[in-house]
């Protein structure tokens, strides 16, 4: 099985998590936001982006992340 580095692909981002939170809620960034986009992925093949895209059509944005 090959492996691929995909870490210069993702973006992640720390927010505000909504919710319960006890003495934390609106002060600390808890929530851990990953991002990929989809087409402009380089280390993917068209065949595997277009499966993704047909399993994740309804969690993407229009940018295709």
């Amino acid at each position: 099985m090959e492996t691929r580095d995909f870490s210069t692909e993702f973006s992640i981002k720390a927010t505000r998590s909504s919710g319960k939170g006890g003495q934390n809620v609106n002060k600390v960034s808890t929530k851990i936001e990953l991002s990929f986009n989809l087409p402009d992925s380089k280390l993917l093949s068209d065949a595997e982006k277009e499966l993704l895209f047909d399993k994740w059509k309804n969690r993407l944005s229009q940018e295709g992340e």
